[in-house]
């Protein structure tokens, strides 16, 4: 897609009113678009927002069923709750989305600096954010498709109050939770505890045997004003988590019912102290935070192996705000450990290693009229194992009349690579690449956001984006295993993305509709790339019904043909095949008793679609789940 055509794309969207809502844009602070604090109604991006209303209306159990659907995301899971599932943002590498929560991020080490998000539940979460585009030059590596915030109760300050929950459903299926926010005069306390069990799917075309998933997670945030100038907040958040997952039958090589479980951990923390001096625009934020994911496999009961990430950040940022902008500069040191373990058989797989980053960074937000609106931002990173990079942002935005706004923006990125894709090594069959150069992208944006009507919300946007270095999967003929390599072209992610949000009265229609055309290669060399549908969107309804406290949320996402790869036994070459469409279709209806007691029934895949994410696994079956909560 050339310049001139994303010109035009824009024009027309401007002439025909097409567009996707920012719900709340309006008075609402981004967490991930910027460390300024500026309005979603001014920032130069695409984003999307999902409040705890919205949460609360799904009644959702995993997070993942609140993000299907959004704008420019693609789910890849391998099976029912537990399984490994992996989020690609705009026909990005599962790697190349940034997950911060509570502030903190939590891209896991141990697993190729992805997130898999079957462990992230919707239980006790207030609030998410899904920043689209390149961040880097903010959030520093890592951040090259976007940045997904996820703000739980107690990363939020709020009056004294106390909920319960729980709810009983098939397959053995049981949630509850409990969250309390406590404040003094010059102090809050935020606890909270959700707990998901269930006996889940068989995810193999053949066999009977349910694949179970258990988790269990807490948190606890603190906030204390010491004084006018100095304020002190610490929070930490801990998972525990086991989950079955099924083998490989290498007759078929398709999945098999297996004996094979995954014990996992994640502990996260952070502790920060701001001082402030108003009369000065000045404000000086020290924050310490620390990541770690520890998992064990284990198959037939026998050590299977396992790994360990660790991140350890300490950053430094002045804010100064003058009358005609505001300013950020900050520095910033990182350190990551791995360690890679298992059974020695004909080949050692025990691994540790480390490295360490030093960065220093800076944003300017403001400069322009009452009309526009800029943005720029620039990293320098200083890695001990590669070449320094740098990171750039620069945005605009402009409200070209009463209810019309347009943006722009450019950005570099990069994805330094991870220590699986490094120095990794499982005998059978992977062996890692130390030559490795980090992955860099650039991009280029421009978007349309109108309120034609006071109850219709609409926004446009269109990207293109190049990836240089791209890490690609190959075959090492020297060891006979797979590895890894940079790729010698470019990759391509083009796309455009819109929503439009109708809301009345008792009722909202919410719909988003993402393309994309992604491709590696060049040429007669060029390739689709794997599990990114050229189609995907989404439909939401809500309704608040004429019986008092009685409301419905329906959701209903669709998922296009996508391509994957299956490796016959017999054979070490690849077959590309294709993954047939399907919708997801999600239920829920809740009826509020009085102001404290609340009950609901929801309904995931409630016309029971048969599909898969990944080639051999099973999509969740329908499943029902009665649910009940309590407000003091």
């Amino acid at each position: 897609m050339t310049i001139r055509s994303l010109s035009y794309a824009v024009a027309l969207a401007c002439a025909a009113n097409i567009a996707c809502a920012q719900e709340n844009s309006v008075e609402t602070i981004t967490v991930t678009g910027s460390r300024l604090p500026i309005s979603l109604d001014k920032l130069a991006a695409s984003v999307s927002v999902l409040s705890q209303e919205d949460i609360e209306a799904a009644g959702a159990t995993q997070l993942t069923d609140l993000l299907r659907g959004l704008p420019g995301v693609s789910l890849s899971q391998s099976g029912s709750p537990g399984a490994l599932t992996e989020l690609r943002l705009r026909g990005s590498e599962t790697n190349h989305l940034l997950v911060i929560i509570d502030g903190v991020i939590v891209n896991d080490l141990s697993q190729g600096g992805l997130v898999d998000f079957a462990h992230l539940t919707a239980g006790n979460i207030a609030r998410v954010e899904l920043f689209r585009g390149a961040q880097s030059a903010l959030w520093g590596s890592g951040a090259v498709a976007g940045v997904l915030s996820i703000t739980t109760k107690a990363g939020t300050t709020a009056d004294n109050s106390t909920s319960l929950s729980a709810g009983l459903g098939d397959a053995s299926t049981y949630r509850a939770s409990v969250a309390t926010q406590q404040s003094l005069d010059s102090a809050s306390v935020s606890l909270y505890a959700n707990h998901f069990d269930t006996d889940g799917d068989n995810v193999s075309r053949t066999g009977g045997e349910d694949d179970g998933y258990r988790n269990t997670t807490a948190g606890a945030g603190v906030n204390w004003q010491i004084n006018d100038n100095n304020a002190l907040s610490g929070g930490i958040r801990l998972v525990d988590y086991r989950n079955e997952y099924d083998g490989t039958d290498y007759n078929t090589g398709l999945p098999a019912d297996a004996d094979n479980l995954t014990d996992g951990d994640q502990l996260t923390s952070y502790l920060q102290w701001n001082y402030s001096r108003a009369e000065l625009g000045y404000t000086s934020q020290l924050k310490a935070q620390y990541h770690k994911d520890d998992n064990d496999n284990y198959t037939s009961g026998a050590d299977a192996g396992g790994t360990t990430g660790e991140r350890k950040q300490l950053t430094w940022t002045h804010f100064i705000e003058t009358e005609v902008a505001q300013f950020a500069v900050g520095s910033e040191i990182l350190r990551r450990e791995f360690e890679q373990r298992g059974p020695v058989s004909w080949g050692n797989p025990n691994y540790r290693g480390n490295d360490s980053t030093s960065s220093i960074f800076a944003e300017l937000s403001g400069l322009g009229t009452d009309s526009l609106t800029t943005q720029f931002s620039v990293r320098y990173d200083d890695n001990e194992r590669f070449e320094k990079a740098w990171s750039y942002r620069a945005g605009a935005h402009y409200a070209l009349m009463q209810n019309i706004n347009v943006f722009a923006s450019v950005s570099q990125a990069v994805k330094t690579p991870n220590f699986t894709e490094l120095y990794g090594y499982y005998p059978a069959q992977f062996m890692g690449n130390p030559n490795l150069k980090p992955e860099q992208s650039r991009e280029f944006e421009v978007g349309v956001q109108t309120t034609p009507y006071k109850q219709l919300s609409a926004d446009f946007s269109v990207y293109t984006t190049r990836l240089e270095n791209e890490i690609s999967s190959i075959w090492d003929s020297a060891s006979g295993l797979s590895s890894v390599a940079n790729a010698t072209e470019d990759s391509r992610r083009d796309g455009f993305e819109a929503t439009l949000q109708w809301t009345a009265d008792t009722w909202q229609v919410t719909a988003n509709y993402s393309y994309l055309d992604a491709t590696s290669g060049d040429g007669d060399n060029q390739l689709t790339e794997l599990r990114r549908p050229n189609h995907t969107g989404s439909v939401t309804y809500r309704h608040s019904l004429p019986v008092q406290g009685l409301s419905v949320y329906i959701k209903a996402d669709y998922t296009g043909t996508r391509l994957d790869t299956f490796y016959p036994p017999t054979s070490f070459s690849g077959e590309t095949l294709k993954l047939d469409p399907y919708w997801l279709t999600s239920v829920n209806v809740n009826y509020d008793l009085n102001q404290h007691w609340q009950f609901g029934v929801r309904v995931d895949n409630a016309l029971s679609e048969d599909y898969e994410d990944i080639i051999g696994y099973q999509g969740a079956e329908r499943r029902y789940l009665a649910h009940a909560s309590y407000r003091f």
